[in-house]
């Protein structure tokens, strides 16, 4: 089964495979809230996107849940959209009838295509003043022989051996940016040395790093992350595993 991964940007990732097209966290946004500008155009413009036939949601963190795209999404076409529970609304919101509210270990399956909700270490909180965080998830892809591992935002933890423990991954989508100030970000998102590290708990086979490079939302540099990442991978003897992408590179899944 062949298929293939364009990395749009931040946490937006258009997965291809059997036909099916799936979108991970889109985000079309000009900036993030009012402090966050982008600072690279997606690698897919809005309107060369192909019809969407499921919409993957991580969390609702306002950079991977952008209402603003969601309802552009809609006016396109009725996709299905799979997001962690409690976040039913947004999708309601955008105009979506046909939405998914996973729990952890969940599978939802369409054709050939079956996707599970799994752990991620993250908190959100889209309200100031929430009490309650809202749940944040990865999902995987599988179709055929094709398993794609989405980690939306998490940080490290055992949970990736755990997903592991059930899958045999083959691309694994890994957060990379984000970590600076480290006391601030180190229980809510990866940095280079651990993303991987989670890559090596997966045993996936390639590692594609996102969520970098695209909206200002923490300290390092734009471009460091990949440089450290590769940096890591050397150390691991795993560089010829790691796929950095541009915004709009593609890699294809054999």
């Amino acid at each position: 089964m062949t298929g293939s991964i364009t990395f749009i940007n931040h946490a937006s990732v258009l997965i291809s495979i059997d036909g099916s097209h799936i979108i991970t966290d889109p985000n079309y946004n000009r900036s993030v809230g009012w402090v966050a500008p982008r600072m690279q155009k997606p690698g897919i413009p809005f309107n060369d996107l192909p019809r969407i036939d499921q919409i993957l949601i991580s969390h609702s963190d306002y950079d991977h849940l952008s209402m603003r795209t969601l309802r552009r999404l809609r006016r396109r076409n009725q996709s299905t959209v799979l997001v962690p529970h409690g976040d039913a609304k947004y999708a309601r919101k955008a105009g979506f009838e046909t939405i998914c509210e996973m729990n952890l270990w969940q599978t939802y399956e369409c054709n050939h295509t079956r996707i599970t909700c799994v752990p991620a270490k993250h908190k959100s909180n889209r309200a100031l003043f929430q009490r309650i965080k809202q749940m944040c998830c990865g999902y995987v892809i599988e179709n055929h022989d094709t398993v794609v591992f989405f980690a939306g935002d998490t940080g490290y933890g055992e949970h990736f051996k755990e997903i592991a423990s059930r899958f045999s991954i083959k691309a694994a989508l890994l957060p990379i940016g984000a970590y600076k100030p480290h006391n601030w970000f180190r229980e809510l998102h990866l940095n280079p040395e651990t993303a991987v590290q989670a890559f090596l708990d997966l045993k996936a086979e390639i590692l594609i790093p996102i969520h970098w490079g695209t909206f200002k939302i923490s300290d390092e540099p734009l471009r460091e992350p990949p440089t450290l990442l590769l940096e890591q991978a050397s150390r691991h003897g795993v560089t010829d595993k790691i796929h950095i992408l541009k915004n709009g590179g593609v890699i294809k899944l054999l």
